[in-house]
């Protein structure tokens, strides 16, 4: 029975898909590869950002091209992101889970600082019990961060369900023995999600439906 929610951010709690996903159609295009639509993302998008740029452009980046696509994503992201939405349902998905009287927080691979900063603006903090952001950015393994984030919440991986946009989102919370749903509103399409064999919903409300099942 799922006693614990882990929200991701990124493209799940937070709406950044688009502001994302068009830096990338951009760096693209400056590197000589245009055309690249928001559906090329979602078929392509994966971790470490290396692999992501090798599947679109068809060859590996060089150090300093990987280098522009981290620094110049700061550059458009930062100044934005204040401004960036909530999932149109984010309110209701977490009253829901805390009517229901579960626990949850949030994991993501984000800046901690930065995490913490605009889960306060956006007035949601208090729904959480714990708020992980990356602390070392070198670090791209979200398997490891939940496992710390397991530890630091001392819950079993058995009780918890991690909703994410993500294939590692999914990899992450399966091997450490959590359960997963997905939602298809960030850099995922539908289609990938469902490969994994978890539930995949197209809403935050439909996959707090699904964890509480």
């Amino acid at each position: 029975m799922t006693k614990h929610i882990v929200w991701d951010w990124n493209g799940t709690l937070l709406d950044d898909f688009e502001i994302t996903a068009q830096y990338g159609i951009d760096y693209f295009a400056k590197a000589g590869l245009s055309g690249v639509t928001f559906e090329d993302v979602r078929q392509h998008h994966t971790r470490p950002f290396a692999d992501y740029i090798k599947s679109l452009m068809g060859r590996a980046a060089t150090e300093s091209e990987l280098a522009s696509f981290y620094s110049d994503f700061s550059k458009v992201y930062e100044p934005a992101m204040y401004d960036l939405p909530l999932a149109p349902d984010a309110f209701h998905a977490l009253e829901t889970i805390s009517g229901a009287g579960k626990s949850q927080s949030i994991l993501s691979m984000a800046p901690h600082e930065e995490l913490v900063s605009l889960v306060r603006h956006n007035g949601i903090y208090e729904h959480f019990t714990r708020v992980d952001g990356a602390r070392d950015l070198k670090k791209h393994f979200k398997i490891n961060a939940l496992k710390a984030h397991f530890d630091e919440l001392g819950v079993e991986p058995a009780s918890v369900c991690v909703i994410g946009d993500s294939i590692d989102d999914f990899d992450a919370a399966n091997g450490l023995g959590a359960s997963a749903v997905l939602v298809s509103t960030g850099m995922y399409s539908h289609d990938r999600l469902v490969t994994t064999g978890a539930p995949v919903a197209t809403s935050l409300t439909g996959a707090v439906a699904e964890a509480l099942k």
